[in-house]
C-alpha cells in the first residue's frame, strides 16, 4: 500500500478531534479522491499523511514508513500541495524551486533542468526572478504545483490543488496528474470539484465529521455517492 491509515485519530491541543478512528488504504498506482464539506477533516487527514501532524491514536504508514518514526524520509519521497502557501516568500520563484530540489536530494546536475521544465510547463518563465511575496494568489499556486512535481515523488498529496487556477492551467494539472499515475505514481487528492474527482480518481472516499462514511469506485456519479453518505449537498 502507498498509504495505510489504521484507526487513526487526529486531535488538536484544544481537544477538537478533526479525525476520529479512521481507517483508509490507498493502493500504489491509484488516484484516491477525498471529499467532504468544510470542517469534515480532509485537511487534517492530509496533513497527518504528509507528516505535518502527528496522529494522537492509531497509525499512519506512507510508502511503508511510519509517519511518527520516519517523517524526514517520507518527506523526501512525496510531493505536497497544501492549501496554505508553503513557499519562502522572500526568495524568488526559481530559487524556491532549486532549494526544494536540493532538499529532496535530487542530483545537482538535474536540478536546474527540472526547474526550467516546470517553469515552462506552468507559464512561469516571466515570473522566475520575482519574489514570491509579490505574486498573485493564482501564481503562487502554480509555483506550489511545480514544487510538488519537480522532485519526481512516489506519492503526490494534493489539497484543493485547482483552487485559484484558471481553466487552462487546471486542464494542464489534470493532464500531469494522469501522466504521473501512468508512470506508476500514487495520488491522494482532496477536492471540492466533483468533476475533478470524476475525471481523475479511481476511488473516492467521503469524510463526514471526522469519519470515513463512504468509499466507492469513481466510475458513477460522485455527487450521488456524496449525498447518500452525508445526506447533504456537496
Amino acid at each position: 500500500m502507498a498509504v495505510s491509515v489504521d484507526n487513526a485519530t487526529v486531535a488538536y491541543p484544544s481537544g477538537t478531534r478533526a479525525v476520529e478512528g479512521l481507517s483508509l488504504h490507498i493502493r500504489r498506482g491509484e488516484i484516491y479522491g477525498l471529499l467532504g464539506l468544510n470542517g469534515a477533516g480532509k485537511t487534517s487527514l492530509i496533513k497527518a499523511v504528509a507528516t505535518l501532524l502527528r496522529p494522537t491514536a492509531g497509525s499512519i504508514r506512507v510508502l511503508g514508513l511510519d509517519t511518527r518514526e520516519r517523517p524526514a524520509d517520507i518527506k523526501r519521497r512525496i510531493g505536497v500541495v497544501p492549501q496554505e502557501n508553503n513557499l519562502d516568500t522572500y526568495l524568488d520563484v526559481r530559487r524556491n524551486l532549486l532549494f526544494h530540489c536540493h532538499y529532496a536530494g535530487v542530483a545537482k546536475k538535474e536540478c536546474a533542468p527540472r526547474v526550467e521544465k516546470w517553469l515552462a510547463l506552468l507559464g512561469l518563465e516571466q515570473k522566475a526572478g520575482e519574489r514570491v511575496l509579490h505574486l498573485s494568489g493564482g501564481t503562487k499556486r502554480k509555483v506550489m504545483l511545480a514544487k510538488a512535481f519537480l522532485t519526481d515523488p512516489e506519492l503526490l498529496i494534493l489539497d484543493e490543488p485547482s483552487a485559484g487556477l484558471d481553466p487552462e492551467i487546471r486542464s494542464l494539472l489534470w493532464e500531469q496528474v494522469r501522466e504521473f499515475r501512468s508512470s506508476g505514481g500514487t495520488v491522494l487528492l482532496s477536492t471540492h470539484y466533483l468533476e475533478e474527482a470524476e475525471r481523475l480518481c479511481n476511488r473516492v472516499g467521503v469524510l463526514h465529521r471526522g469519519r470515513l462514511v463512504a468509499e466507492e469506485p469513481a466510475g458513477g456519479s460522485v455527487e450521488a455517492v456524496f449525498r447518500r453518505a452525508t445526506g447533504e449537498a456537496p
